[in-house]
Protein backbone atom coordinates (compact mmCIF):
# COMPACT_ATOMS: atom_id res chain seq x y z
CA UNK A 1 0.00 0.00 0.00
CA UNK A 2 1.07 3.69 -1.02
CA UNK A 3 1.90 5.43 1.79
CA UNK A 4 0.24 9.02 1.78
CA UNK A 5 0.77 11.75 4.33
CA UNK A 6 -1.89 14.21 5.74
CA UNK A 7 -1.73 17.64 4.08
CA UNK A 8 -0.72 20.57 6.68
CA UNK A 9 -1.29 24.36 5.81
CA UNK A 10 2.38 25.97 5.06
CA UNK A 11 3.35 29.56 5.08
CA UNK A 12 3.11 29.41 1.28
CA UNK A 13 -0.79 28.24 1.01
CA UNK A 14 -1.53 30.58 3.69
CA UNK A 15 0.01 33.29 1.85
CA UNK A 16 -2.18 32.55 -1.97
CA UNK A 17 -5.56 32.14 0.51
CA UNK A 18 -4.57 36.09 1.58
CA UNK A 19 -3.54 37.08 -2.36
CA UNK A 20 -7.21 35.42 -3.71
CA UNK A 21 -9.44 36.99 -0.67
CA UNK A 22 -7.60 40.55 -0.89
CA UNK A 23 -7.64 40.26 -5.07
CA UNK A 24 -11.56 39.36 -4.59
CA UNK A 25 -11.80 42.00 -2.34
CA UNK A 26 -10.54 45.07 -4.36
CA UNK A 27 -12.88 43.89 -6.87
CA UNK A 28 -16.05 44.04 -5.79
CA UNK A 29 -18.50 46.65 -4.11
CA UNK A 30 -20.03 46.09 -0.72
CA UNK A 31 -22.88 44.40 -0.48
CA UNK A 32 -25.30 42.09 0.30
CA UNK A 33 -25.64 38.90 -2.10
CA UNK A 34 -26.43 35.70 -2.67
CA UNK A 35 -23.69 32.46 -1.02
CA UNK A 36 -23.38 29.94 -3.33
CA UNK A 37 -22.71 27.04 -0.58
CA UNK A 38 -24.44 24.70 -1.77
CA UNK A 39 -26.80 24.56 1.61
CA UNK A 40 -30.32 26.00 0.25
CA UNK A 41 -32.42 26.93 4.20
CA UNK A 42 -35.21 25.37 4.89
CA UNK A 43 -37.49 27.08 1.87
CA UNK A 44 -34.71 26.13 -1.04
CA UNK A 45 -33.46 29.67 -0.78
CA UNK A 46 -29.69 30.32 -1.47
CA UNK A 47 -28.41 32.22 1.84
CA UNK A 48 -27.24 35.94 1.66
CA UNK A 49 -24.16 36.86 3.15
CA UNK A 50 -22.05 40.26 3.35
CA UNK A 51 -19.41 41.33 0.62
CA UNK A 52 -17.26 44.14 1.78
CA UNK A 53 -15.46 45.76 -0.22
CA UNK A 54 -13.63 48.85 -0.89
CA UNK A 55 -16.46 50.55 -3.11
CA UNK A 56 -19.34 51.80 -1.38
CA UNK A 57 -22.99 52.84 -2.39
CA UNK A 58 -24.53 55.82 -0.71
CA UNK A 59 -28.32 56.30 -1.80
CA UNK A 60 -28.94 60.40 -0.61
CA UNK A 61 -32.05 62.56 -0.90
CA UNK A 62 -31.14 65.94 -2.53
CA UNK A 63 -28.08 67.78 -3.93
CA UNK A 64 -27.37 69.00 -0.57
CA UNK A 65 -26.73 66.00 1.26
CA UNK A 66 -24.60 64.84 -1.71
CA UNK A 67 -22.34 67.61 -1.00
CA UNK A 68 -22.56 66.98 2.73
CA UNK A 69 -21.81 63.57 2.16
CA UNK A 70 -18.83 64.08 0.21
CA UNK A 71 -17.20 66.41 2.12
CA UNK A 72 -17.70 64.66 5.30
CA UNK A 73 -16.39 61.58 3.75
CA UNK A 74 -13.34 63.23 2.30
CA UNK A 75 -13.03 64.41 5.81
CA UNK A 76 -12.86 60.82 7.16
CA UNK A 77 -10.48 59.68 4.36
CA UNK A 78 -12.42 58.49 1.76
CA UNK A 79 -11.96 58.94 -2.21
CA UNK A 80 -14.21 59.59 -5.29
CA UNK A 81 -14.81 56.58 -6.80
CA UNK A 82 -15.19 56.46 -10.93
CA UNK A 83 -18.39 56.20 -10.68
CA UNK A 84 -20.25 58.92 -11.78
CA UNK A 85 -22.69 60.82 -9.39
CA UNK A 86 -26.36 59.75 -10.62
CA UNK A 87 -30.05 60.42 -10.43
CA UNK A 88 -31.59 56.92 -9.26
CA UNK A 89 -35.32 58.84 -9.13
CA UNK A 90 -36.50 62.07 -8.18
CA UNK A 91 -34.58 63.88 -5.80
CA UNK A 92 -32.78 60.56 -5.07
CA UNK A 93 -28.57 60.48 -5.92
CA UNK A 94 -26.36 57.41 -6.19
CA UNK A 95 -22.90 57.95 -4.81
CA UNK A 96 -20.48 55.50 -4.95
CA UNK A 97 -16.92 56.12 -2.54
CA UNK A 98 -13.71 54.12 -1.75
CA UNK A 99 -13.15 53.62 1.79
CA UNK A 100 -10.15 54.90 3.20
CA UNK A 101 -6.60 53.20 4.05
CA UNK A 102 -7.77 52.23 7.62
CA UNK A 103 -11.00 51.05 6.67
CA UNK A 104 -9.76 49.23 3.44
CA UNK A 105 -6.66 47.58 6.14
CA UNK A 106 -9.17 46.63 9.08
CA UNK A 107 -11.59 44.30 5.79
CA UNK A 108 -8.65 42.86 4.59
CA UNK A 109 -7.69 41.72 8.27
CA UNK A 110 -11.02 39.89 8.49
CA UNK A 111 -10.92 39.09 4.88
CA UNK A 112 -7.67 37.07 5.94
CA UNK A 113 -9.17 35.39 8.79
CA UNK A 114 -12.77 33.94 6.36
CA UNK A 115 -9.91 32.87 4.26
CA UNK A 116 -7.61 31.21 6.92
CA UNK A 117 -10.43 29.77 8.14
CA UNK A 118 -11.99 28.35 5.05
CA UNK A 119 -8.46 27.29 3.57
CA UNK A 120 -7.69 25.28 7.08
CA UNK A 121 -11.32 23.52 6.84
CA UNK A 122 -10.86 22.42 3.62
CA UNK A 123 -7.69 20.92 4.13
CA UNK A 124 -9.13 19.34 7.22
CA UNK A 125 -12.16 17.57 5.14
CA UNK A 126 -8.89 16.93 2.75
CA UNK A 127 -7.49 14.75 5.50
CA UNK A 128 -10.29 13.28 7.05
CA UNK A 129 -11.21 12.02 3.23
CA UNK A 130 -7.53 10.42 2.90
CA UNK A 131 -8.11 9.19 6.41
CA UNK A 132 -11.62 7.19 5.38
CA UNK A 133 -10.46 6.25 2.33
CA UNK A 134 -7.07 4.68 3.69
CA UNK A 135 -9.15 2.80 6.68
CA UNK A 136 -11.63 1.07 3.94
CA UNK A 137 -8.37 0.05 1.61
CA UNK A 138 -6.97 -1.05 4.59
CA UNK A 139 -9.94 -2.94 5.96
CA UNK A 140 -10.65 -4.70 2.43
CA UNK A 141 -6.88 -5.38 2.43
CA UNK A 142 -7.41 -6.85 6.34
CA UNK A 143 -10.50 -9.00 5.03
CA UNK A 144 -8.59 -10.19 2.50
CA UNK A 145 -5.76 -11.67 3.87
CA UNK A 146 -8.52 -13.11 6.41
CA UNK A 147 -10.34 -14.43 3.90
CA UNK A 148 -7.49 -16.15 2.51
CA UNK A 149 -6.10 -17.77 5.69
CA UNK A 150 -9.27 -18.87 6.54
CA UNK A 151 -9.72 -20.74 3.06
CA UNK A 152 -6.01 -21.88 3.91
CA UNK A 153 -6.74 -23.52 7.42
CA UNK A 154 -9.93 -24.84 5.80
CA UNK A 155 -7.64 -26.86 3.17
CA UNK A 156 -5.65 -27.67 5.20
CA UNK A 157 -8.24 -29.20 8.43
CA UNK A 158 -9.55 -31.05 4.74
CA UNK A 159 -6.42 -32.69 3.71
CA UNK A 160 -5.74 -33.82 7.61
CA UNK A 161 -8.93 -35.02 7.71
CA UNK A 162 -9.17 -37.27 4.24
CA UNK A 163 -5.57 -38.41 5.88
CA UNK A 164 -7.16 -39.80 8.90
CA UNK A 165 -10.00 -41.44 7.84
CA UNK A 166 -7.89 -42.89 5.22
CA UNK A 167 -5.51 -44.16 7.15
CA UNK A 168 -8.50 -45.17 9.62
CA UNK A 169 -10.33 -47.02 7.07
CA UNK A 170 -7.10 -48.84 6.13
CA UNK A 171 -6.31 -50.31 9.35
CA UNK A 172 -9.63 -51.45 9.51
CA UNK A 173 -9.47 -53.98 6.52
Amino acid sequence: MKQQVLKVVSKADLQEARDIAEREYMARPEHYGSYFTGEFDKYGNVPSKFFRGPLVEFKVYGVEAVIDLVIEKQSQGWKRSDIAINNDTSNVYVVHLIKSDELIQADLKEEFKEAEAALRARVEKSNEALIANTVAQRKAQVLKEREEAARAADEALEAELEAEVRAALKGGK
